[in-house]
């Protein structure tokens, strides 16, 4: 089997991180597609500053729909020591990833998109808190083409990092034949 391949002690224990990996894969999907029209939608609306706006915010906020899902859902297949759903978000994301490329094999992967992205992934994060939680009037940000095209950015790179960290990663177990 592959080095991207966690084994389990036996086939209910595979076959219950199976149903568990499928659905996380449901969900991200579900979530993962939503946002991609989402960005379609909010780009084709930026002649209208009002809608524009809107939009742009829904998916700063919405970004973190899929994040967070990810988050959870990966602590549902392989939690990291002591997990809770009430860490704070920057925890919940450092110990997830940890976990699931040490687990995986693919720390490289991780090590890459934490050290060249989660920078702007942590400025999109304060920046939907300021949204959902507005102190200022500033905290309701405005749309312009550039920091729409940042935001996409944000997207792509995690989106490739899921992907990357997922692909080729497999679940197995040992069956013995002759008990």
């Amino acid at each position: 089997m592959s080095n991207h391949s966690k084994e389990y002690n036996n086939i209910d224990e595979m076959l219950i991180a199976s149903q568990t990996m499928r659905n996380y894969q449901l969900m991200h999907n579900a979530i993962r597609n939503d946002y991609i029209v989402l960005l379609e939608i909010t780009g084709k609306s930026q002649e209208n500053q009002k809608s524009f706006d809107a939009l742009y915010r829904a998916c700063i906020i919405s970004m973190f729909s899929l994040v967070e899902s990810d988050i959870y859902g990966l602590n549902v297949l392989d939690p990291y020591p002591n997990y809770s759903d009430k860490h704070d978000f920057t925890s919940k994301l450092e110990k997830t990833f940890k976990q699931i490329s040490r687990t995986w094999e693919k720390e490289e992967i991780k090590q890459q998109y934490f050290y060249s992205c989660k920078p702007q992934l942590k400025v999109l994060k304060r920046m939907r808190d300021e949204i959902i939680h507005p102190k200022e009037i500033s905290h309701i940000h405005i749309a312009t083409e550039t920091k729409f095209k940042e935001l996409k950015a944000v997207f792509n790179d995690y989106d490739s990092f899921i992907n990357d960290l997922m692909n080729n990663f497999f679940l197995s177990t040992k069956i013995n034949l002759f008990k």
